[in-house]
């Protein structure tokens, strides 16, 4: 039997979403009275990980940002500690060939492709290099430019066609090397925006990572934010209504059998954009319409602990593509703690990665049977892992990132206008990384903070 409570108490605001740009709207709010409704029995949202010390289990390759940056800047404030991912980010394996070294740009040179394909290579290369560097420029603000307009600019950049086309038509084998590749952005070349694709190219193309691996795993840093917020997170309940309503804001939430409804002055919405859209009532016709319109690609990872008591041929490598395997990629999550070869500890952690159709598909199988070829396709790759294997853990996330397709950057004036009380929030408001959904829940908190009462 259900029961339904209304609640009488009036809080600042209320968040819904534990995800990172929830959490950290909740944090910039914590001297506030607030509350956040998370879904889950967890927080953190796609940021997942498990321990096995001294290793851990990513079951996501998030890169966490150095200090400087809104995620550096909060590791060290919850007294966190990441390390620089010291292995090579671009290897790849193609048709028996494993390139483990050496430039991206010999590859076209050492893969086993035909002269038609290393034409097609050398010809896509050049053109992600040159666009990613164009990218990387457009990105820049520009003088006198707000934070949104720079967003928006950015979201519209090379917006009208997709990768495939900005790139031109290529034979099947390099088609499958592209499509490895841009599965870590959630779509296929023949989705995603091009624009959006050579953002992603900016950091994939280089050959050292900027970023850092969190020691014990990238979990640590959702759940020191939640610990920071204590009782005011709730979790395990489901907000089904926000409404405004009388210059404040009405969010219906179930809890098990209970239903009940809190009352906001503000509600930050940090739900992704399907939720939002679904649960957010009365929005304008364009601003639900861009909502419903935003698009997911599905990623699935596995993440397998290994025994191994001696260097691997992986050992020095955080990124491998792998066109043709049933995983696109394979990171290398225990790079971080191989600076010092001498004292190096037994065991490791890697990352198996899937995305978008490719994922998809293999999410019809059970996870025994994903568990069953992604083992066989490991050992494959690297025989020396066939002795080393002790656990494999399968992670779903059927909306694993949003991307950006070509039209994409109309609909930004629509996510961007103001809502009164309700503040959107989350990566799909720019670009699917930790630092754009922390900067956007930080941006609705300040939106919040500058509209409270200033209290005697």
């Amino acid at each position: 039997m259900e029961h339904k409570t209304v609640k009488q108490k009036v809080y600042d605001a209320i968040v819904i979403g534990g995800g990172l740009a929830g959490l950290v709207a909740a944090y910039d709010l914590r001297d506030k009275d607030i509350l956040v409704v998370e879904e889950s029995s967890r927080p953190g949202g796609r940021i997942h990980s498990l321990a096995r010390p001294p290793y851990w289990l990513n079951l996501g390759a998030h890169m966490f940002g150095t200090p400087g940056s809104i995620i550096g800047d909060l590791v060290e404030e919850l007294r966190l500690t990441s390390l620089p991912i010291n292995g090579d980010l671009f290897g790849m394996s193609f048709g028996g060939r494993q390139l483990l070294s050496g430039r991206a740009e010999t590859f076209p040179l050492r893969l086993p492709l035909s002269l038609a394909g290393r034409v097609d290579f050398v010809r896509m290369g050049l053109k992600l290099r040159s666009g990613s560097n164009d990218m990387v420029m457009a990105m820049a603000a520009r003088s006198g430019e707000t934070a949104a307009d720079t967003r928006s600019r950015v979201v519209a950049y090379k917006n009208d066609r997709t990768l495939g086309e900005f790139i031109g038509a290529l034979g099947p084998d390099v088609a499958q090397i592209l499509t490895a590749i841009t599965e870590r952005t959630g779509g296929d070349p023949a989705e995603m925006a091009a624009g959006y694709a050579l953002r992603s190219f900016a950091n994939v193309w280089s050959k050292h990572s900027p970023g850092r691996n969190l020691v014990g795993g990238s979990a640590l840093f959702p759940l020191a934010l939640s610990e920071r917020l204590g009782k005011k997170i709730l979790y395990d309940t489901q907000a089904t209504r926000i409404q405004s309503a009388d210059g404040s804001v009405e969010v219906d939430v179930v809890a098990g059998t209970t239903r009940s409804t809190f009352m906001a002055r503000h509600c930050i919405v940090a739900a992704p954009a399907f939720v939002a859209a679904q649960i957010v009532k009365d929005l304008p016709s364009d601003t639900l319409h861009a909502l419903k319109s935003i698009r997911y690609g599905a990623f699935l990872t596995a993440a397998v602990l290994t025994a191994e008591t001696a260097p691997m041929p992986w050992e020095r490598h955080y990124a491998i593509s792998t066109p043709g395997r049933a995983f696109s990629t394979i990171f290398n999550q225990a790079t971080t703690l191989r600076e010092d070869p001498t004292n190096r500890q037994p065991g490791g952690s890697l990352m198996l990665f899937r995305g978008a159709k490719g994922a998809a598909q293999l999410m019809q199988l059970s996870d025994r049977e994903i568990v069953e070829r992604f083992r066989a396709d490991l050992i494959a790759e690297f025989p020396e892992a066939a002795s080393c294997i002790s656990e494999i853990v399968v992670q779903r996330w059927e909306a694993g990132a949003p991307y950006s397709w070509p039209g994409r950057g109309t609909l930004q004036a629509a996510l961007a206008r103001p809502l009164g009380s309700i503040h959107l929030a989350g990566d799909y408001l720019e670009f699917p990384n930790m630092e754009v959904a922390a900067r956007t829940g930080r941006e609705a908190a300040d939106a919040v903070r500058s509209n409270l009462p200033i209290r005697a």
